[in-house]
């Protein structure tokens, strides 16, 4: 398996490489969304890589939030098909981190609630929900470039593990 160094390398070049081929490839470019899916694709290949179920890189680039993957260690094993599946692993990923999000959020408000000043939480996850709402109804190219980035970054991970494993046995 390669290292985290060279899977960082390789997230990085790869993520510069697919610029050009995404306007290459794209009838009429939008610059906004090439960016977004480039951004999210070197967020799922740095920061949410198959490799948080274990004392990773990638894990220990979270620094002080490490804590929000522990869970995820002790219920993904290392290495097996739900953390590197090239579709499912990703968005396996990519959910428990809006999970995790969701959960940091809802501490935060009661935390805020509690001690500092009383705020109506379901007034404002409703206006968080409809912000969201709205921002994914006007941008959809936006959330689908997004999302196809998230899988490409985590796709790439899982690929080069593979031809590495494969490239071993067959030497």
């Amino acid at each position: 398996m390669p290292s985290g160094r060279v899977h960082d390398a390789i997230t990085i070049v790869t993520a510069a490489a697919s610029v050009p081929v995404i306007a290459r490839l794209h009838p009429s470019p939008d610059w906004a969304s090439v960016g977004v899916g480039v951004g999210a694709y070197l967020f799922s290949g740095l920061a949410l890589s198959p490799d948080l179920d274990v004392n990773s890189r990638a894990y220990r680039r979270w620094g002080m939030f490490r804590f929000f993957w522990l869970p995820y260690q002790i219920l993904v094993p290392h290495r097996q098909w739900l953390s590197h599946s090239w579709l499912l692993g990703p968005l396996l990923r990519a959910l428990y981190f809006f999970i995790m999000l969701y959960l940091l959020l809802r501490l935060g408000m009661n935390a805020i609630d509690l001690w500092i000043v009383r705020i109506n939480q379901s007034e404002i996850l409703r206006a968080l929900e409809r912000e969201l709402r709205l921002s994914l109804h006007s941008h959809v190219t936006w959330a689908q470039s997004a999302l196809m980035g998230l899988i490409a970054g985590g796709i790439v991970h899982s690929a080069t593990d593979g031809f590495v494993t494969w490239f071993k046995k067959t030497l």
